[in-house]
């Protein structure tokens, strides 16, 4: 939290003490800290996206600043407000400070970073160029395939973007996958995309909503009859699709969809139990278990947030309920008739606010369908969580 008061007091002090971590005085560090305790608290510019100190003497290489930073009471592990969030071990990777990454990892910084970053520490190494820092995170445990939240990229396509081959290379050789490493026949038309049925709803979404991703990124569903996967909206960058595959096997056939903010984390752990992060997973994990081992949803169905079946789960705030829309897909008319008995309907859930009066009657359900219907993806798409 910006502190202006104390900011203003030691404002001198405090130039001097970040001039002093950038060029690794490590005395002079000490001494203007022993003066005054308080300046550890302080970001850069005084802002509250600025710099830690740690983050300064990280991405300066200065391990020994870093090592009396920690001494004096500062998280490893401690994030840069805002939405980056990025660690000092992300800020050391970035800069090719191998030594300094390497003394982080041993006193405990998570080598992916924290669940909610933007980018991992092993993305800011491809970006760099910095092959011996990648080494050494894949070395300690860093995974090849998290996506860069924001991109919604793999490392792999990172390294090869930025023009690092021999980093994409060490990466493959970890087991990472190019988000591009799709299934032939995700290209093809449903038709010729007969391998299985799970194939045929990847085929179908990743033609009618946007490029589906390797299964390799997707979050687990927690139940082997069904998986999860993710769709990047055509022309819509600020925004994905999670959604099942395996519902199907259910009468009559569905699937569930959730239309998400771009940068919302999917594929990566660390999140505590209860956080909102974990909403759509938990929530399409457990309406698939429901729908298999009892019934479908069908169009027009209230998913409330006080429904004893969903309550314990971490709603984001401003929803009181989810409602499921046979979305019309694929605007083109289909080439084809298919028989009631072989359609799959994949309903999109989409987030519902409740006016003074409460939830929707059934007067007023049609029309509020009608405009779920026609609305945008941005109007469809979860809320960003406010995490204070």
């Amino acid at each position: 939290m910006v502190n202006k008061t104390l900011f203003n007091q030691h404002r001198e002090a405090f130039f001097r003490l970040c001039d002093a971590v950038g060029e690794n005085q490590v005395e002079q560090v000490r001494s203007l800290l022993e003066a005054t305790p308080l300046l550890l608290t302080l970001r850069r510019y005084n802002m509250e996206d600025g710099e830690s100190l740690l983050h300064l003497a990280a991405a300066g290489g200065s391990r020994e600043v870093c090592a009396l930073l920690v001494s004096l009471g500062m998280d490893v592990d401690l994030p840069l407000p805002g939405y980056r969030n990025l660690t000092p071990l992300d800020a050391a990777a970035s800069h090719g400070h191998l030594a300094t990454c390497r003394w982080l990892l041993e006193q405990g910084a998570a080598v992916d970073g924290l669940p909610d970053n933007i980018l991992s520490p092993l993305d800011s190494a491809c970006v760099g160029g910095h092959q011996d820092v990648a080494a050494l995170l894949l070395q300690r445990g860093a995974n090849p395939n998290r996506l860069h939240t924001r991109w919604n990229q793999a490392p792999v396509d990172i390294a090869t973007g930025w023009g690092f081959p021999a980093i994409a290379r060490l990466l493959a050789a970890a087991g990472g996958v190019s988000i591009l490493d799709v299934p032939q026949q995700a290209a093809a038309s449903p038709q010729q995309a007969a391998a299985s049925p799970q194939e045929a709803i990847r085929t179908f979404m990743h033609n009618s909503a946007g490029w589906v991703l390797p299964a390799v990124f997707s979050p687990d569903s927690g139940d082997a009859r069904f998986s999860l996967g993710i769709s990047c909206i055509d022309g819509k960058r600020d925004f994905k699709l999670l959604f099942t595959v395996g519902l199907f096997q259910q009468s009559p056939m569905t699937e569930l969809a959730i239309c998400l903010p771009a940068r919302w984390p999917l594929t990566v752990h660390g999140f505590a139990e209860h956080s909102p992060w974990r909403f759509p997973v938990a929530l399409l994990a457990r309406l698939g278990r429901r729908t298999l081992d009892q019934a479908s949803l069908a169009a027009g169905e209230l998913l409330r947030r006080d429904d004893p079946y969903l309550a314990d789960l971490a709603w984001p705030d401003g929803v009181d309920a989810l409602l499921a829309i046979d979305k019309r897909w694929n605007p083109a008319p289909e080439e084809e008739d298919i028989a009631d008995d072989d359609k799959v309907t994949i309903y999109l859930l989409v987030p519902v606010a409740f006016t003074k009066k409460g939830a929707p009657g059934a007067s007023a359900l049609p029309a509020l369908i009608e405009r779920k219907l026609k609305g945008s993806w941005k109007v469809s798409a979860l809320p960003i969580p406010v995490i204070g």
